[in-house]
């Protein structure tokens, strides 16, 4: 598989690269260190021998509305706060009740397999889908980010806890984390991207760097 990317051919393909190199990174940084004050924050308690074994205090961090409302009517709130939580499977707990020798293998492959895709399919995007290119960095920032978590402590580490009634729709969102975030913005990006319709354009770009640039061709929607 062919991982070289040709629009860094280009000064203008250069800066992209540099600007989506500096979210990428910043987007682990800013998981990994939320995960490790997470954890020495709001852990209480752990077992030495027992991953599974802990408790944690919570921090309220505020909330929009009242979740008492008056009698007969409808209360509105969305309320956010920090508890900690330690995930073994995949989003929202899924997986993790196989045995280790199946669920520990089975998500270093999978994240290896989405790193290897992302990137090739960023080599073929087309120049102008930029959603695209945002989008994929973020979902491959997030999974490297929680890949970090289950190389180094064999669970990813959870504490954003968010519920809500908003118009009679009360929900009590899974807890989850920066790297969960950065992956579902991601994934918007890439949705919006579809939905915009563009028509997709390529370059045929020069061997010689210091050749100027072709006339980029416009491929049929």
């Amino acid at each position: 598989m062919n991982l070289s990317f040709p629009f860094l051919k280009t000064k203008r393909g250069q800066q992209i690269f540099a600007a989506l190199a500096l979210i990428f990174l910043s987007t682990i940084a800013i998981d990994q260190i939320s995960k490790k004050h997470a954890h020495e924050s709001l852990l209480t308690y752990q077992d030495e021998k027992n991953v599974e074994y802990y408790r944690s205090t919570f921090f309220d961090v505020g909330s929009i509305g009242n979740e008492l409302a008056e009698e007969g009517k409808v209360p509105f709130f969305v309320h956010l706060k920090f508890q900690y939580q330690r995930n073994r499977g995949a989003a929202f707990s899924m997986l993790a009740n196989l045995p280790d020798h199946v669920r520990v293998p089975f998500f270093y492959a999978v994240t290896l397999f989405s790193v290897f895709y992302i990137l090739y399919y960023l080599r073929v995007l087309p120049i102008n889908f930029h959603l695209s290119r945002f989008g994929l960095v973020m979902i491959m920032s997030g999974a490297i980010g929680n890949f970090i978590d289950r190389l180094i402590r064999g669970y990813v580490i959870d504490f954003v806890d968010v519920s809500w009634n908003i118009f009679g729709w009360r929900h009590d969102f899974a807890v989850f984390n920066v790297a969960d975030i950065a992956i579902n913005i991601g994934i918007i990006a890439f949705l919006i991207e579809i939905l915009l319709r563009r028509t997709p354009v390529y370059a045929n770009f020069p061997v010689d760097e210091g050749a100027p640039l072709a006339k980029a061709k416009s491929a049929a929607p």
